[in-house]
């Protein structure tokens, strides 16, 4: 659900015509990492710039101009099941500071299910906490979460300094691997979100 907190969001969607917020489920049968779309066919993003910035001191190295410096929560919550024989499934997010390709030196967080049956279903849930700020130009921070029966304990990023020059530009993009190659894994994104702490 929404919160005063929420910056940038997208939710699931199934039925046509939602927009570039509602993300449809995806069902993959190879072990290529893929980027999540929206119903328009485009990789979802979400920004941590929306419309209505808090501004500040304006003085070199000062905080408090849009979110540097504050601390921000990027999440994903999903479900996942599995047609074909045994398989785990994978979620990841990227951060990106334009466009949104699969960098591994982007990737900020990932979590992967317990082995899926035939016919079994998981749920999960894969938070990263961080901070951008204008001095040292990289996200810093923590990933947690879990999927099924695996728990992600809070760890560091995957990649713990990654380097975003600006703001402006800073996105976040959310990928779906099914562990095994020649399985069906479908993915339903019940909500991709960039919030306040």
């Amino acid at each position: 659900m929404p919160n005063i907190n929420v910056i940038s969001r997208a939710v699931g969607g199934n039925t046509p015509a939602q927009g570039p917020w509602a993300i449809p489920a995806l069902t993959l049968t190879t072990n290529t990492e893929t980027l999540v779309t929206n119903q328009q066919g485009n990789p979802v993003v979400i920004y941590p710039q929306p419309t209505g910035q808090v501004t500040a001191a304006a003085a070199p190295a000062s905080f408090g101009v849009g979110f540097d410096g504050f601390a921000m929560k990027v999440r994903a919550v999903f479900k996942v099941s599995n047609t074909v024989a045994s398989s785990t499934a994978i979620v990841a997010i990227y951060a990106n500071q334009s466009g949104t390709t699969i960098t591994s030196g982007n990737k900020l967080g990932t979590v992967t299910s317990q082995s899926l049956s035939g016919t079994a279903s998981a749920s999960g849930v894969l938070e990263i906490y961080l901070i951008w700020d204008s001095q040292s130009l990289v996200i810093s921070g923590w990933q947690g979460g879990f999927f099924g029966t695996t728990l992600l304990a809070p760890a560091a990023l995957t990649n713990t300094a990654v380097s975003i020059p600006a703001l402006t530009n800073l996105n976040f993009s959310l990928t779906a691997t099914c562990g095994t190659t020649a399985k069906s894994v479908t993915f339903e994104i019940t909500e991709f979100v960039v919030e306040t702490v």
